[in-house]
């Protein structure tokens, strides 16, 4: 009896509180008026977060109360039942904030989880509310650290059980060994898939799957969670190889129904919305509808402020389209955003490729910026989506589905359909969303104010047509100069640059008279 105490004493000291409360029941069990062996069991249970049992074992030894008892034992049975009420009082609370489902909640749900733990340090039900809280404010890796962390105590805690599940000698619930199976694994899935990760999100689902599931009404709910996200991810990776294959086929309208489709599937996994907005744009720059490919990438960008691909998509279509101070920021957005990557990665062969990225970014950026310098009026007919040679009608049609489509409000509507409104990500990023759809629209404005009127259109096409002779006529120079002569012409007639900026300003003069 007395070994079996000490013992336990000294499994406390090392954390094993699980195999320490073994050892107080048993001692208990030989003798049940072992009140030192009971408040030790009271203390493993409530470290263990079995407040219940914590409480029942506190309540026996304080009325056990006798004049040869020891007073010390009744003080840390009288304390301990009190951590047991603060315990009580801070869980049920926090599942009340958890249950609010907003960020504010949930970082009060974490200050009052974080007494808790202090109290119950193994307590699984409180470290399953901790792990519940961190995926709300979508701190994923810390979620799955904590997973991983705490896994091996549950399966050490598993040979505690009989084999029909019921406990060696303890009221301890079937739950506190079986939940930490279920719970641990399905949020670390969900932290994958809601951070991007779908295909490590699904080969864990796969593993699970082989895992026969027990007979217990919260499993049971585990599993129809595990059911529903594996059936999600499954249909979200499907639509998006198939749009792939759909893109490498060259069957670009087939592609844009398929990103659609998982897009409209899917509004948790931010990272993965945001792949499908920036492939999409691909088709639809294939498509020619740059305004459609440039608002897809506008929205990647917001989802996935650390996704180079989309950055760099974007500054080619505002390139195309010949806004090239637009252009110029977002290489300078992907300048910035390759630098933290560069750093972050240190000396390999990862950080390697990024060095290259990075000195091409600036390449890049350095010709933009040339190409500024000549004040080249927009492609008014690419940003429509229309070609030279099309009717004033037809120019009316696109302008007004353009417009429709990517009017600022439509923009912030759409990419918050179905998210938390109070959420404080969505506060910080509506304004840039709106500043986006509001740039690109007034775009879209500019072109359709100088097409729709014959005269500024008959203008802009002859300074077009002037313009691309003077293209061809250079090229052709340049391929018979020497690289001295080429870089001695490099200048332009500031009077010709002044009569650019001109007619531009008389373009776009009253651009505000639309929509």
């Amino acid at each position: 009896m007395l070994c079996y105490s000490n013992r336990a004493a000294t499994r406390m000291s090392l954390g094993m509180m699980w195999e320490a409360l073994q050892d107080c029941l048993t001692a208990t069990s030989i003798d049940p008026t072992f009140l030192k062996a009971k408040v030790r069991a009271a203390k493993c249970q409530l470290a263990l977060g079995d407040l219940e049992d914590a409480s029942m074992s506190y309540m026996s030894c304080l009325n056990s109360n006798t004049e040869s008892s020891d007073p010390k034992i009744f003080a840390e049975a009288s304390d301990g039942l009190e951590g047991v009420k603060r315990v009580t009082d801070w869980v049920s609370q926090c599942k009340e904030f958890l249950e609010r489902r907003t960020s504010p909640e949930a970082t009060k749900a974490l200050e009052l989880i974080s007494n808790a733990l202090h109290i119950c340090p193994h307590s699984d039900s409180v470290k399953e509310m901790k792990a519940e809280a961190l995926l709300m404010l979508r701190r994923y890796e810390e979620v799955i650290q904590l997973c991983q962390e705490s896994v091996n105590l549950t399966e050490r805690n598993s040979v505690l059980f009989k084999d029909n599940g019921e406990p060696k000698n303890s009221r301890v619930s079937e739950r506190m060994q079986f939940s930490g199976r279920y719970w641990r694994p399905y949020l670390i899935c969900k932290s994958y898939f809601l951070s991007g990760k779908l295909d490590e999100a699904l080969e864990l689902l796969k593993k699970h799957e082989q895992v026969t599931p027990v007979k217990e009404s919260e499993v049971n709910t585990y599993e129809e969670k595990f059911s529903s996200l594996s059936a999600t991810i499954r249909e979200l990776l499907s639509l998006k190889a198939a749009g792939n294959e759909s893109f490498q086929a060259g069957r670009y309208s087939d592609a844009v129904k398929q990103y659609s489709a998982a897009l409209a599937w899917n509004s948790e996994s931010r990272p993965f919305s945001a792949v499908c907005f920036c492939n999409r744009a691909a088709a639809y720059q294939a498509l020619g509808q740059v305004t459609d490919a440039i608002s897809d990438c506008s929205l990647a960008m917001v989802l996935d402020t650390n996704y180079p691909k989309a950055i760099s998509r974007r500054a080619t279509l505002y390139k195309m389209i010949r806004d090239y101070d637009q252009a110029a920021n977002d290489v300078r957005k992907l300048i910035s955003l390759l630098e933290k990557k560069v750093n972050v990665s240190g000396v390999s062969p990862k950080a390697f490729n990024k060095h290259n990225d990075l000195k091409q970014a600036h390449v890049r950026l350095s010709s933009i910026e040339d190409e500024a310098k000549n004040d080249t009026p927009l492609n008014l007919y690419l940003i429509l989506g229309v070609e030279p040679s099309c009717s004033s009608e037809d120019i009316k049609k696109a302008y007004r589905k353009a417009a429709l489509r990517h009017h600022p409000d439509k923009a912030t509507q759409l990419l918050i359909r179905n998210e938390n409104a109070e959420d404080g990500f969505w506060r910080d990023v509506v304004k840039e969303v709106y500043a986006d759809a509001d740039h690109l629209f007034k775009t879209i404005g500019e072109a359709y104010n100088v097409l729709s009127d014959p005269a500024k259109r008959e203008e802009y096409n002859f300074e077009e047509d002037l313009r691309n002779a003077r293209r061809r006529v250079s090229s052709s120079r340049s391929m018979h100069r020497s690289p001295e002569q080429n870089y001695s012409n490099r200048g332009f007639n500031p009077r010709q640059r002044q009569s650019s900026r001109a007619s531009r300003s008389r373009w776009y003069s009253n651009s505000d008279d639309y929509w």
